[in-house]
């Protein structure tokens, strides 16, 4: 599945976005700005 990106120079605020939790809520980065953020993108297999 293609996907669309573009790069985001290290150091930079990156873009904001929304993806679906694991729960099914959408959850938005700017939703917790100024807080320190861990992101992991897994790919689902199937």
């Amino acid at each position: 599945m293609p996907v669309e990106s573009e790069t985001v120079p290290v150091g930079s605020q990156a873009p904001d976005f929304t993806l679906t939790s694991i729960q099914g809520e959408q959850v938005k980065l700017s939703d917790y700005r100024g807080r320190n953020v861990v992101l992991i993108f897994l790919r689902g297999f199937g």
